[in-house]
């Protein structure tokens, strides 16, 4: 049971909100949580989120709207954490939907958080409005932070909509807002740089881009995104070629302790399909690959991203003996 809010406790969680310490968002905007002490006050609240969501209430009917937002766009990802997807949008929808058409960084902020959301319920065109108003919001006052996430918010769409060269142009106004900001705010902007410029076809820019941010996430100690991105080069440098760089790229990836992940497992046996088809042409272990990764899929109830789904296609289209599938139309310059 919750205890009864006071304008003084809302207050005092106002200021505690402004120390919540995000450390970045990955690619899909869930924080990393890490064993110190800044991690664990984070993890402190989101158990105790409800309160942060009584102590915006209490702020607004107390007529302070800046601070209900303020608070909004600090806490916003404690239901993140949680993977509390319903609950993180009833938070930032009562406050929203009362905050006033005052435009600032936080309100900015919490535009982009119900973006985030929305889009990991699979709801595109309200996470498209979300970030187009936090986008204007955050031109008003040209806030990089808010400018870089409202960027890649609609970049984020875009890869949705399969609007990959739109992507590309949203994803370098992120990276471009990001400059000049903590290095970690630059990663997703560069992932999804990378990823729309692999939907394009053009996979030598995409090799180099997925490089960046290999390098970047194991500068910044993503373990998982390291990970992904070993998986997501070593697709592109199928597509060029060469194998061997591939292979080097889907062995390290075994080494990094995801192999029991269902989605990381059975994109990595579509890639093993590809290499057992081209090395060798034992079309019926290929197959027999290719059916065991669609099975691990299924029982996981795994939906792929565009991206993803694309090089399931690919693959599969090889694997029925078309020399080449349909790429998306190819941009001429990013």
């Amino acid at each position: 049971m919750l205890l009864e809010m006071t304008d003084e406790k809302a207050r005092h969680l106002l200021v505690q909100s402004r120390h919540l310490h995000w450390d970045f968002p990955t690619s899909q905007g869930i924080p990393i949580i890490k064993r110190d002490p800044a991690s664990q006050l984070v993890e402190k609240a989101a158990q105790e989120r409800e309160s942060y969501a009584n102590a915006a209430r209490v702020l607004l009917e107390k007529g302070d709207k800046e601070a209900a937002v303020e608070l909004a766009a600090n806490a916003w990802r404690l239901w993140m954490v949680a993977r509390d997807l319903k609950g993180g949008r009833e938070f930032l929808a009562s406050v929203l939907e009362k905050a006033g058409k005052k435009h600032s960084r936080s309100l900015s902020l919490s535009l982009y958080g119900d973006s985030l959301f929305a889009h990991l319920q699979g709801k595109v065109e309200e996470s498209r409005e979300r970030s187009q108003a936090a986008l204007d919001a955050a031109l008003v006052v040209n806030d990089p932070e808010a400018l870089t996430l409202a960027y890649l918010g609609l970049a984020r769409v875009a890869v949705e909509k399969g609007s990959n060269a739109e992507a590309v142009r949203l994803a370098l106004k992120a990276r471009e807002s990001a400059r000049g900001l903590d290095p970690a705010l630059g990663q997703a902007p560069l992932y999804l740089h990378a990823q729309s410029t692999r939907l394009l076809g053009d996979y030598n820019k995409a090799g180099e881009l997925f490089e960046k941010s290999l390098n970047l996430n194991r500068k910044i100690n993503d373990r998982g995104m390291v990970a992904a991105e070993l998986q997501n080069l070593g697709f592109v440098e199928l597509h060029r070629g060469n194998l061997e760089h591939a292979k080097q790229c889907f062995t390290e990836f075994e080494t990094k302790g995801f192999s029991d992940d269902p989605y990381f497992s059975g994109m990595n046996l579509f890639a093993q399909t590809y290499l057992v088809y081209s090395e060798s042409g034992e079309k019926d272990r290929s197959h027999t690959l290719f059916q065991r990764a669609l099975d691990i899929f299924k029982e996981a109830k795994i939906t792929p991203g565009p991206d993803d789904q694309f090089e399931i296609n690919w693959i599969q289209g090889k694997l029925k003996g078309n020399v080449q599938v349909q790429r998306p139309r190819r941009v001429l310059s990013v």
